[in-house]
């Protein structure tokens, strides 16, 4: 049994079977991802396509808007309390995903801190696709793999069909990735053919960042140091226990506090779905660690590490 991919545009528009035989969902091949954008439904695919996507550690990316809905309010009536509304006020929201939760408090912030510089950035938004004649090679920035484009196949190298299902599909994968893949992206990094950059933000927050110069996308590593100083870093969903290390949050935190300015603040915290409540805090940056200025539920799941910090 062979299985296909949606691999055109036309096929969307077409609202072709997205269900193989065996009940699985076909792959969007993630090379259409900047061409859904204009699509009147075009955050209901990406998040598809991103669903069945994976990066290097197979992880997939979604969010939901209105996700921090009351702890932006709180967070918010801080800053204002905090900040001058006229100032040139800087903020880099860190792991942000698809960047919907980031658009959301982008869109709260600037109507009262019109000059903000907001940056949001995740740890691997970027990816690359090489072409040569019909097939398309989709790899990461340190060249792995992710995608091969065969039409009429779609090949996700990191979340695999079943083999049972799908025999067939693994032994023309592995012929294509053998005989096309693997030199096409050799010719890549010799620097013989160039390649598409292609940012996995959601469409509307593509849109809003292409639209208003205020909203900066960005690729950044948590574990490595901030580009400069800002008033704020808000780092929400990603910094738990499960996560990362003790070694891990020490070097992260020693980031964040080399990454603000005097007195700048930290905002971060987590929940489990939409309108539920933010375990988090609040925390203002001192000359020798944070202090902790607001606690919501029952605070940040890394707040002994905080407050525990000594640079």
């Amino acid at each position: 049994m062979l299985k296909f991919g949606i691999h055109n545009k036309s096929q969307i528009r077409k609202k072709v079977k997205l269900v193989s035989f065996f009940g699985g969902e076909k792959k969007i091949s993630i090379t259409l991802y900047d061409q859904i954008i204009s699509e009147s439904n075009a955050d209901e695919l990406a998040e598809r396509i991103l669903f069945l996507f994976a990066d290097e550690r197979g992880a997939y990316k979604r969010t939901y808007q209105k996700r921090f809905e009351d702890f932006d309010q709180i967070v918010l009536r801080y800053l204002k309390e905090n900040f001058k509304n006229e100032m040139p006020l800087t903020l880099h929201d860190v792991a942000v995903s698809d960047g919907r939760t980031a658009l959301d408090f982008f869109e709260k912030i600037s109507s009262d801190f019109t000059k903000v510089e907001y940056v949001a950035s995740d740890y691997n938004p970027k990816i690359y696709v090489i072409q040569e004649g019909k097939c398309k090679v989709t790899v990461s920035c340190t060249g792995k793999i992710l995608e091969i484009l065969f039409p009429p196949f779609v090949f996700n190298v990191i979340k695999r069909d079943s083999i049972r299902h799908y025999p067939l599909n693994h032994l023309i994968k592995s012929v294509v990735e053998r005989l096309i893949a693997i030199p096409l992206v050799k010719k890549y990094q010799s620097g013989m053919i160039h390649a598409k950059e292609l940012l996995l933000f959601a469409p509307r927050v593509l849109n809003a960042a292409q639209n208003d110069s205020r909203l900066t996308l960005q690729q950044h590593n948590l574990l490595e140091p901030f580009d400069k100083p800002v008033h704020i870093i808000r780092a929400m969903n990603i910094l738990n226990p499960s996560y990362f290390s003790e070694t891990e949050f020490l070097k992260v935190l020693n980031h964040v506090h080399k990454g603000l300015k005097d007195h700048g603040v930290f905002i971060t915290g987590s929940n489990e779905e939409a309108g539920s409540i933010v375990n988090g805090g609040i925390y203002k940056k001192n000359i020798n660690g944070f202090e902790k200025i607001y606690e919501s539920g029952v605070g940040s799941p890394i707040n002994q590490f905080i407050m525990n910090f000594n640079k």
